[in-house]
């Protein structure tokens, strides 16, 4: 259930930044990444303490599959603003 909650927050918070236009797409884009990165190199700097962990390569594709969450929900965030300036009336 948490990560479905952590899934849609990465898509939703940059689609309404990208809809209402609160923020340019290289900073929001550049941010995204730069958290992506920070918490790759967290897990990968502590090691588990348990024999039985998930490895690093799953987390790290999570963490992909979440940044581009997060890309794809600010592209769709732009393309709506767009499609609604452009509607006349």
């Amino acid at each position: 259930m948490a990560g479905f909650l952590i899934g849609i927050v990465a898509c939703m918070l940059p689609f309404l930044l990208g809809t209402f236009g609160l923020g340019r797409p290289r900073v929001i884009v550049g941010v995204g990444g730069v958290v992506a990165l920070g918490w790759l190199v967290s897990l990968a700097a502590k090691p588990p303490p348990e024999k039985n962990a998930v490895p690093l390569w799953f987390v790290g594709g999570m963490v992909v599959l979440l940044y581009a969450l997060w890309c794809g929900g600010f592209w769709l965030g732009r393309r709506l603003r767009r499609i609604r300036r452009a509607m006349p009336g």
